[in-house]
């Protein structure tokens, strides 16, 4: 084994085992680190970055090290992560002047594609989203109006409607977010904790709920403080159904589509999913079977079923 091959694996373990006394004796006086995180020139300032926390986060996934590269004066060697990891790995490129270290250049990689999962919003997703006002994270929502301008606000009531709907009071019935959702439903909703590293962002179509179960299920659900800004229940329910989250967590990386929940088996028909049922849905208001909360009645036929609420109500068909 080469010296510089010495050197490389020295620098890995100061990393990864917090070996400083060990990778010391291979830098340059004067070399130069470089990364997304900073810069460091001297055996000092490059010892310092060894240990910047968001390096080491980036590789708490559990990295696998290439075989290192030598090409010339220079030696690349890659941390290679988790597919779900929120980015691919870190490159390492060495440039050696004799057989110390001169440079070293650290590059974050981006991750491979996330495969697709039908969408259904996980407890950790309607955690974060439920828990955003008081968590001083409060989420943010995007649309459009009429010139195509887009706006963007923060909403302190936006909180998880079902597996596949966010909702929001909106306190202003003639804002700009009621008056423009009819004709340009479209909307993206955005959540960041960076005390967790947790970003997610969703994207779905917009609609304001008349029927008096559906407000009272969303003005209830809000923040009192943002219920007490409108204590004569004067605003808006406005649900969002959703197609397409994605972002990341601690957990790792997630992509979602409902076009993954609408199999062959299946047919959505005016907000009914109608599965192996002879009987043909129709559009109802949601009355006391399909309140907020837990299936109040079944069908027969196990086909018909009505998306709404935290749980799923049924009629017969």
């Amino acid at each position: 084994m080469s010296d510089r091959i010495t050197a490389v694996e020295a620098y890995q373990n100061a990393i990864v085992k917090g070996e400083d006394d060990g990778v010391a004796g291979y830098l340059a006086d004067n070399v130069v680190v470089e990364s997304q995180f900073g810069r460091a020139e001297g055996v000092e300032g490059a010892l310092a970055l060894l240990h910047e926390p968001r390096i080491a986060g980036l590789l708490a996934a559990g990295p696998h090290w290439t075989e290192p590269a030598e090409n010339g004066d220079t030696i690349t060697v890659t941390a290679r992560l988790p597919a779900a990891a929120p980015f691919g790995g870190v490159e390492f490129v060495f440039t050696f002047s004799g057989a110390k270290i001169s440079r070293v250049e650290q590059q974050a990689l981006p991750g491979a594609p996330v495969p697709a999962a039908e969408l259904r919003l996980t407890d950790e997703i309607k955690n974060a989203v439920n828990g955003a006002f008081d968590n001083q994270t409060p989420m943010m929502i995007a649309y459009s109006d009429g010139d195509g301008e887009i706006h963007l606000s923060f909403r302190g009531t936006i909180q998880a409607y079902s597996d596949d709907q966010l909702a929001l009071w909106a306190r202003e019935p003639q804002g700009g977010l009621p008056r423009h959702i009819p004709a340009r439903p479209k909307v993206t909703l955005f959540y960041h904790d960076p005390k967790t590293r947790t970003t997610y962002t969703f994207y779905g179509r917009a609609r304001i709920a008349d029927d008096s179960d559906t407000r009272s299920a969303v003005f209830d659900n809000s923040p009192p403080r943002e219920q007490q800004m409108d204590f004569r229940h004067g605003g808006v329910a406005i649900i969002v159904d959703l197609d397409k989250v994605e972002g990341r967590s601690p957990a790792g990386r997630i992509l979602m589509l409902r076009s993954l929940g609408d199999g062959p088996e299946s047919t959505r028909r005016g907000g009914w999913v109608v599965s192996g049922c002879a009987a043909p849905a129709r559009r109802v208001r949601r009355r006391w079977w399909c309140r907020r909360g837990a299936a109040r009645a079944a069908s027969p036929c196990g086909g018909c079923t009505r998306r709404g609420g935290t749980g799923t109500a049924a009629r017969s068909c």
